[in-house]
């Protein structure tokens, strides 16, 4: 892929991905990067007003990666702390027109499962298989949707927007948990130890391998929930 091609939001990206490579501290397990859909643009969110009558806020139509889909998995080696992550984003112009989830599962209720075709994946967890995803809440009237989590004890409403969803993933580069920084989950209880333990590593391990970057936030943020 030419890099000439791509634009300074999606070329951010891509050094996303550089510094997983080329940081002494980690071993990239998988990587994709997809053909950029040149059909992936604004143009697509006039269609989905047209075809299913969801309008999105003039913010949507920038800074939006085209990218077929986008991801890695990933994981630190000694003698760093362990940590290790996943994400693989698909286009907000391409995810939108998706199909929902499955929510066949016993874990969803059926609150969950109504509210769950809704729902429009735009990050997931393929490498591992752990069902971990993440999804827009698309709904008529809203021009600013909800992003919800669904991990493996139900669903989480995140207090973040699709770009600060964006903005925190590129922080984090999709380290395991990090996304209950911003739910209301109990981090802090048995329930959640495992998460909590990722969530730690994490945060001591990142600041190391990658100090042109702040983790104030994040580091305050689990001070407070645990």
């Amino acid at each position: 892929m030419d890099i000439g091609e791509l634009t300074a939001y999606e070329e951010g990206w891509m050094r996303i991905l550089e510094e997983l490579q080329e940081s002494p501290g980690t071993q990239v397990l998988n990587e994709i990067v997809g053909e950029v859909e040149a059909s992936a643009d604004a143009s697509s969110f006039d269609d989905l007003e047209e075809w299913e009558g969801i309008r999105l806020a003039p913010s949507y139509h920038d800074d939006f990666i085209r990218f077929e889909m986008l991801g890695s998995q990933w994981q630190t080696v000694p003698p760093f702390t362990f940590a290790a992550g996943e994400f693989r984003l698909t286009p907000l112009p391409l995810a939108v027109h998706e199909d929902p989830p499955d929510f066949s599962s016993s874990l969803y209720s059926d609150e969950d499962r109504e509210m769950g075709e809704q729902l429009r994946i735009i990050d997931e967890h393929p490498f591992t298989g752990s069902g971990f995803f993440v999804a827009l809440r698309l709904q008529p009237g809203i021009e600013d949707p909800e992003v919800w989590l669904s991990d493996n004890t139900g669903l989480w409403k995140m207090s973040l927007d699709y770009r600060q969803y964006l903005e925190a993933l590129r922080l984090t580069k999709g380290a395991f948990g990090w996304q209950h920084l911003f739910t209301e989950a109990p981090v802090g209880s048995e329930q959640f130890e495992t998460i909590a333990n990722q969530l730690h590593s994490m945060l001591d391990v990142l600041p190391e391998l990658f100090p042109d970057h702040d983790y104030t936030d994040l580091k305050t943020r689990l001070r407070e929930r645990t």
